[in-house]
């Protein structure tokens, strides 16, 4: 610890020291303690300057860690709907697609078989009244059904198309692009299979059919591969 003020003014009269030499002494000691105190001051005033800006580091990190952890999150949220959705528009538009249809012979029901399938069908009431006075209850019925199936299918592929929309700004961009190119693939062959109904273009509808059984499987393997390895699953 400096010395205080007063033993070194007593050290300076024992030794006789003359004016001259106090004053001289008395700026010096002076001046020690002023550069001291200032030094002490403005350690003090770097350390908490230093401090707070640590702080404000720290407090920077730590949002962008806890956005980090919540984007992360909400990928693991995502991505197994998304395939779900996927998977349940594709056996849609897959099924609507398909020339191997299976339809009930309703020519060949007797009159209260016929009357109990109409009653649990999807058919409107006026629907079902007609395909009941119908000579042709199967033509009626295969070609009314279809527009049935049409709707489901649109909200099935909907239902994905706008989740992916929805949702992702929290894909990546590798998954993103093969969301996008297997949603335009199943588009596509929904708006072709409408179109060959409508304009009784059988080959369309074939066309339709090819395009999602040879065009979406291998985006599909692709994006199971990349959900896959996103959410880190491994094979044991």
């Amino acid at each position: 610890m400096t010395e205080t003020f007063f033993e070194f003014v007593g050290k300076i009269v024992l030794y006789g020291i003359g004016a001259v030499g106090i004053a001289y002494g008395l700026f010096v000691f002076l001046g020690k303690k002023w550069i001291e105190n200032k030094f002490a001051t403005k350690l003090e005033e770097y350390k908490s300057v230093q401090n707070k800006e640590l702080e404000d580091f720290r407090y920077k990190i730590n949002i962008l860690f806890s956005k980090a952890t919540k984007i992360h999150e909400k990928e693991f949220e995502v991505l197994p709907e998304a395939w779900i959705k996927l998977q349940n528009a594709l056996g849609l538009i897959s099924k609507l697609v398909s020339p191997f249809q299976s339809y009930p012979d309703l020519n060949r029901m007797v009159e209260d078989e016929l009357q109990e399938f109409v009653a649990k069908s999807r058919l409107t009431e006026t629907q079902r009244k007609r395909v009941l006075n119908e000579s042709d209850k199967n033509e009626y019925y295969m070609d009314i059904i279809f527009w049935h199936d049409l709707y489901e299918v649109q909200s099935g592929i909907s239902d994905f198309h706008n989740y992916i929309m929805r949702n992702k700004i929290f894909l990546s961009a590798d998954l993103k692009e093969k969301f996008q190119q297997i949603d335009d693939i199943i588009w596509e062959a929904f708006t072709m299979s409408k179109i060959s109904k409508e304009g009784e273009d059988r080959k369309m509808r074939h066309d339709a059919y090819k395009k999602i059984k040879d065009d979406t499987n291998i985006i599909r393997d692709e994006i199971e591969k990349l959900v896959q390895k996103r959410l880190h699953y491994k094979e044991d």
